[in-house]
């Protein structure tokens, strides 16, 4: 069993460290628990796909086109350092006791850095979800989206 689960992890931190990067998998956390996908379309945007826990009550699908608005290399030997800013849908199940479908507009503003001596990324972002809940006992506005700060970290491959 060790034999396995250690052959299983070199072969996902393999795929880390494959050069042409055009792809990210990674974890996010902070006004929501999720987990991300990016999909490189050029060198200055790309698309973004979150499944993750909005406001830690229910379930939602969003998907962002960013643009990459800014890079500056403050420190060249350590990493490549970033400004992102984007916009999408959101779509999902708002409180796992009384379900409401949520409807929303996602923007997305990220700083980060990308190290150049291994392919992973960490950055501070802010990803408003606005937009009507229907059904439920929260149906209405959603308002938890307007403070959904967060700190992510993703593998690119």
């Amino acid at each position: 069993m060790k034999k396995l689960v250690l052959s299983i992890f070199l072969c996902l931190a393999s795929v880390c460290f494959v050069d042409a990067q055009k792809n990210a998998l990674g974890l996010r956390f902070g006004g929501a628990a999720e987990i991300l996908y990016q999909r490189s379309l050029s060198t200055k945007n790309f698309l973004q796909f979150t499944l993750g826990s909005p406001n830690y009550d229910g379930f939602t699908v969003t998907g962002i086109y960013n643009w990459r608005c800014c890079q500056w290399d403050w420190t060249p030997q350590a990493c490549d350092w970033y400004l992102n800013a984007g916009v999408g849908a959101a779509l999902g199940f708002y409180d796992f006791d009384d379900s409401g479908l949520l409807f929303g507009v996602a923007g997305s503003c990220a700083f980060g850095c990308l190290f150049k001596r291994a392919p992973i990324s960490i950055e501070i972002d802010y990803r408003p979800v606005v937009g009507p809940v229907i059904g439920g006992h929260h149906e209405g506005f959603y308002t938890p989206g307007f403070w959904n700060f967060g700190f992510a970290i993703a593998c690119h491959f």
